[in-house]
């Protein structure tokens, strides 16, 4: 990690006005590709993305719990100006709500935090950059929520929707240049399926990926 008089130099220098947007992600690799490359494209001398990398050690901890501590540690060491961010991204499909109310409540208690829950998973995020989930009937809906494997040596159902929709789709490798150009749209079906935008994660199928999403693209 670099030094606390390194990152303030870098932001005096070359971001002096500009927001910095911090990320910490529960996957290890779709959530970076995707973020680092929204960043690049939608470039801002206002906005700063830093996406963090998990500890030596660390690297398959992945719990909510764990990932809010990394924002925690990363505030600890730097100082933060207003209109900073800290944004934790995270997949609802296998953790417990009392896991995700424990780091929904913390966030709620930092004015810095923020949480990018998908509802079940970031697939459901990328899968949005083609297809208006709010439009598909409730059965179809209904298997995208579960998105189970249809047997035990196959993907689970939205990884091979995406990978339908791509050509060719794995969480550590895909082309993001396919996605980008439907970044609007994406915002606006996963607005469309933000039924209850007040409740502190979506309950159904749904995704707040899309918050971060305009904040990288100074959009908020």
């Amino acid at each position: 990690m670099r030094s606390r008089n390194s990152l303030m130099r870098e932001r005096h220098e070359a971001y002096r006005d500009a927001r910095l947007v911090v990320i910490a992600s529960e996957g290890k690799d779709t959530e970076k590709i995707y973020f680092r490359a929204l960043a690049k494209e939608y470039a801002n001398p206002r906005v700063h993305v830093h996406i963090l990398n998990r500890a030596e050690g660390e690297e398959n901890n992945s719990s909510p719990e764990h990932v809010c501590r990394q924002l925690d540690e990363y505030k600890s060491q730097y100082s933060l100006e207003a209109d900073d961010e800290l944004w934790l991204v995270v997949d609802k499909d296998h953790w417990t709500d009392a896991m995700l109310s424990r780091v929904a409540t913390k966030c709620a208690q930092d004015a810095f935090m923020h949480m990018a829950l998908s509802c079940p998973c970031i697939e459901l995020w990328l899968l949005l950059h083609f297809v208006d989930a709010s439009l598909l009937p409730a059965e179809e809906q209904r298997l995208w929520v579960e998105n189970r494997k249809r047997s035990k040596s196959s993907d689970p159902y939205l990884k091979v929707l995406l990978r339908r929709l791509m050509g060719s789709y794995h969480e550590s490798a895909y082309d993001t240049a396919l996605l980008l150009p439907h970044v609007e749209e994406a915002i606006a079906h996963a607005r469309h399926l933000d039924v209850n935008p007040d409740d502190r994660w979506p309950q159904s199928l749904g995704t707040r990926i899309y918050l971060l999403a305009e904040s990288v693209m100074n959009r908020r």
